[in-house]
């Protein structure tokens, strides 16, 4: 086995083991693919701070969590979240930021070969793009289907 190829197994194995003890400790967000109309409810249990951004043809719900995290939930003008990303200190619970795509996550990351701290996951119904390292991680993940007329992915920040 090649050196690289058993460093991306290990960083795709911890990346997992990681995510799956965030989803027991952290608080809940509307998730991708899900109603949005829970966003303000979990906002107050996150004790976070939130904005909410109108831009032509969806919106930006922005939560900073305690840690100092800031998750972005895109949502078309239907009220379906359609794209999440992160970037902060922390690693955000992604079984609830993923809700019911967070199995073909965790599955593209036990299989994972990719490069040291990043993950890339190409399917037809997810796109994910995750990384960093400690004190700085990001990430985004997005539903082909659920995107919004004119949306460009680059939009996800």
């Amino acid at each position: 086995m090649k050196h690289s190829s058993r460093i991306g197994s290990v960083l795709g194995a911890a990346l997992g083991i990681a995510l799956l003890a965030r989803s027991v400790t952290m608080p809940a967000f509307a998730a991708l693919g899900e109603d949005a109309a829970s966003i303000e409810n979990d906002r107050a249990r996150m004790k976070g701070q939130s904005r909410l951004t109108s831009v032509a043809g969806y919106s930006v719900q922005e939560i900073q969590l305690p840690s100092g995290t800031i998750v972005r939930e895109y949502v078309a003008p239907g009220g379906k979240v359609f794209a999440v990303s992160w970037q902060g200190p922390v690693i955000p619970d992604l079984q609830q930021t993923l809700g019911t795509y967070f199995e073909q996550y965790k599955a593209a990351a036990g299989a994972s070969r990719g490069g040291h701290h990043h993950l890339t996951v190409r399917q037809p119904g997810l796109v994910a793009h995750a990384g960093g390292h400690m004190r700085a991680w990001s990430g985004q993940a997005y539903v082909p289907g659920l995107l919004p007329p004119n949306f460009s992915v680059d939009d996800i920040k």
